[in-house]
Order: structure tokens, then sequence, then C-alpha cells
């Protein structure tokens, strides 16, 4: 035989074991694709559920806080004797002015020893109200340190609405019990809130209490308010760690999912994402069949290693993709301050100069204030640095409510230092903006036994920025302002050297 003849079968068993080989590499790179995709599509749920949860824990921790301050208010308020002796009306102000610009919270009800209201936010005339067999009450008779306490949901009102309340106790000068002030949040308004963080028709949010009973679902289910999870078989596993994720079969409704939870900051409540194990299946299955398809259909040769090589180029480039938004976040992360959640030195430097070069373009004013804490080294010295941190993110939390953001910025520099870009203010108009911030953190009583007055302070400087001059000369000018603060006895606003007389706090 010719030797050419006998090199054709074995090239032919050469070309077909390459084939079955291919095949088979392809058979195991397809099936090995599958499962990275499965176990994406679960990684992208479970990150993505985490960060909503996030938002989530924020939401209901912030609005709790704020109602929290309007509750305060009326028990401060009770607890004054000058508060007795005033008209009703006068009276009616003087207690609830905080309480009414509390978004989503209904009336605020003071309640005697018998559980029956005696002061009605909503009327200065009382409503014949009563609830001597609430749990809160029932709670804050029982307990002097119940706090702030989160009852069990109720139906009140004409339209027999779902609300959430919360409640303080009253207490004689003695400490005995002398009543309760109770307000409540519609749970509707936390629906309203949670349909705009949804990821999808079919997911779930929802934050129960301790105890159990479920408070708030989002999309609403009317039959599931106030129902309690204890029941669940994976009831337990929400207090296994502080957050986690696992995957269960939902206590109201039939319904296998992936369960992301987390406790909401330090109060009784947990808080949750359901997606359902099918929504997320359905992100990878289809995508899974097409590609079993394809490599069945195309097998063999250069079109399925083209096929292969193309499928592999668009893996990389989604990597890339995912690797850059991984630097974006970590470019957020870097000019973020960690402790108090503000922009940092290096934000504030970069904003600064692009807010001098945008005033001079524009022809318009540019404040700069400098503010830090009094006799700040002092109070950690006396509380703790824990404690020094908390007034930190007091001082950040007032400079976040007095700023108008975007186009104001407050940033943390160092230390008790704070900084505050105001475009568009002139000096006295900055003057008067720092007086606000400095008047907001007094308003605190921030106890400080080593400073004037008993309480944390602010010392603020304003200088504004002069065309021509770098932004050095106006940071100096602020800083001076504030050295200058300092030196005529703290806890007050100095202007530079625009005309602005120093503000004197008494």
């Amino acid at each position: 035989m010719h030797p050419r003849s006998r090199r054709r079968p074995t090239a032919s068993r050469m070309l077909a074991g390459s084939i079955i080989g291919v095949t088979l590499v392809i058979g195991a790179t397809s099936g090995l694709m599958v499962m990275q995709m499965r176990r994406s599509a679960w990684d992208q749920v479970g990150r993505v559920s985490q960060n909503l949860l996030e938002s989530v824990e924020h939401m209901v921790d912030r609005n709790i806080e704020l109602y929290d301050l309007s509750l305060q208010a009326v028990v401060d308020g009770l607890r004054n004797p000058e508060a007795d002796g005033i008209a009703p009306e006068l009276r009616q102000l003087v207690l609830f002015d905080r309480a009414a610009t509390a978004s989503g919270l209904g009336a605020i009800l003071a309640l005697d020893p018998q559980g029956q209201a005696f002061v009605d936010s909503s009327a200065v005339v009382p409503r014949p109200l009563g609830f001597p067999d609430a749990d809160f009450f029932l709670v804050h008779k029982a307990r002097e340190d119940g706090g702030l306490y989160i009852g069990k949901p109720l139906r009140m009102g004409p339209e027999a609405r779902w609300v959430i309340p919360l409640s303080r106790r009253l207490s004689y000068a003695d400490g005995a019990f002398a009543g309760v002030v109770v307000g409540t949040i519609d749970i509707g308004y936390f629906n309203a809130l949670f349909a705009r963080l949804s990821l999808g028709d079919r997911s779930r949010i929802a934050f129960f209490r301790d105890s159990g009973e479920l408070l708030v679902r989002s999309p609403m289910l009317e039959s599931a308010i106030g129902q309690n999870l204890t029941k669940a078989a994976h009831f337990p596993r929400f207090f296994e760690h502080h957050s986690g994720q696992f995957v269960a079969t939902a206590y109201t409704e039939a319904m296998e999912g992936l369960f992301t939870y987390s406790r909401i900051g330090d109060r009784s409540l947990v808080a949750t994402v359901v997606v359902p194990t099918e929504a997320i299946t359905a992100l990878w299955r289809p995508k899974a069949g097409a590609i079993v398809a394809l490599v069945t259909l195309l097998c063999g040769g250069m079109i399925v290693l083209t096929l292969v090589l193309q499928r592999e180029l668009e893996r990389r480039g989604r990597a890339e993709e995912q690797a850059l938004a991984a630097n974006h976040d970590l470019a957020r992360l870097a000019h973020t301050d960690g402790l108090t959640g503000l922009p940092n030195r290096r934000h504030f430097d970069e904003a600064f100069s692009r807010a001098r070069e945008q005033a001079a373009r524009d022809g318009t004013p540019l404040a700069l204030v400098l503010l830090d804490a009094d006799r700040f080294k002092l109070y950690n010295d006396t509380y703790g640095h824990l404690a020094g941190d908390e007034v930190l993110r007091a001082v950040a939390r007032v400079l976040q409510r007095q700023i108008r953001e975007p186009e104001e910025t407050a940033c943390r520099i160092g230390g008790e230092e704070f900084a505050v870009l105001l475009p568009g203010a002139p000096v006295r108009e900055a003057a008067a903006r720092a007086e606000r911030i400095r008047q907001a953190l007094a308003r605190l009583q921030i106890p400080h036994v080593g400073n004037e007055g008993g309480i944390v302070t602010l010392s603020l400087g304003v200088a504004e920025a002069v065309p021509g001059e770098s932004g050095g000369h106006c940071f100096s000018a602020a800083d001076a302002a504030l050295y200058e603060a300092k030196r005529q006895g703290r806890n007050r606003v100095v202007a530079g050297p625009s005309g602005v007389d120093g503000v004197k706090v008494a």
C-alpha cells in the first residue's frame, strides 16, 4: 500500500479524535460555564440584596430616629412645669412644634396612668381615646427603662389603617409612672418608600420585631401585618448573626427564596429582603439552555472554537466592566471619611478648587466656613474616644441637615475640624448660616463638663473667596477667623475681614 494511502486513515482517525477531543473539551467547558453562570447569578442577587438592605436599614432607622425626636420633645415639654400654666393653644404649639414636621407620623397622644388621652397633637381638646390594654402601655407601666418602644401594629382612624406605635414613658419627679407619650407611623408610608427600592415584582421587603410580629411588608399584604413569624422553621436563623443570608420557604406565602437579613441599628427590629429562587434561576437558566443548544448544533471544528473564543472575550469584557465599576466604588470610598460619612479632605480640596473656578466664571460669591468642636481633646480625655467619635458624628449629622446638597458641600478635613463650602453666598449670609449650624449643635445639649456652659459647642470662622486670590488665602482667612472665635471665648461665629462682625453667643 502506498505510504500516502496509509497516512489517510491515520489522518482521519486523528481528525476524528481531534473532533471528539474538541467535543469533550467544549462539553466540559459548557458544563463549567453553566455552573459559573448559576453561581454568578446567585452572587449578583446576593450583592444587590445586601445593598438594597443597607438602604432599607438606613431609611427605617433614620425615620424612627426623627420620630423619636418628636416624642422626646413632647416628653420634655410635659416635664416642664411652666407648660401647665400657659393657654391650651400655646401649649399645643410648644409641645408639638417639632412633631408637625415629621413626614408619615400620625397624631401624638399623651396618655395618663389609666391609658386615657389627655393631650392630642391633632386637637386642642383631646379626642376620647384610650389604650389601657395596648402592649406599649403595659410595657412602660411595668418598666422604667423602656426607652423608645416599638409596639405591635394597630389599626387606627376611620379607615382602620395599619400603623406602628412608637412610645416613651412619662414619669413623675419621683420616678413613678405618669403615663405614656405615643405616636404612630403609617405603614403605608414605608410601603411607599420601599416601592422605589424593589428588585422586581416578585421580591419582598419587610421588617419585624424581635418578638416576631411583622410590621411592614412590601408589596403590601394586609393579612400578613401583625402576623407572628416565630412559628416559621427558619425564624431562629435571623438571630444567629447580626446579618446574613440563607435559603428558606417564606412563612406568609409558599415561596422558596433567598433571605438577606440584618438588624436595624441597635433597635429590636430585623429587616429582610427576599428574592424568589425561581427569579434567580430565571436569570441564568435560559442562557444556559441556549449555550447547550448552541454547542450541540455547532459542535466541532473551528466554528465551535470561534464561538467559544468569542464568548470568552465577552466574558472578559464583562469582567473588565465589573472591575471598572469596582474601581469607581473604591475611588468614591477614597473621598469619604469612614467615621462620619462626610467627604474627606481630598474631596474638599477638589471641590474647593472647582467651586472657586465656577465662582470666577460666573462672577458669584463663594464662602468658606471652618469649624471645630470646642475643647475636643479635653472631651476625649474626659469621656473617652468612643464618645468623642459620637460627637463628631453628631456634628456631621447637623451639617448634613443644614447644607443644601448638591450645590453646597460639608467635609471633615481632619480631627475635629470640618469645612462647609457655600457657593453663591456672600460673607454675611454665610455667617448667618454658620450661626444656625452653631445653634443646631447647641440644641443637642451634649454634656461636656470641661467646656463653658457644660455642653459641646462649636467655634466657626467664615471667609469669602476673593477673585484673583489663591484658595490658600481664603482658607487662611477662614482659619484666622476660627482662631479669633476661639480667642474670644469659643462658641461663636467670627467672619473674615469682609466687614462682618463676629457673632457672640451668650
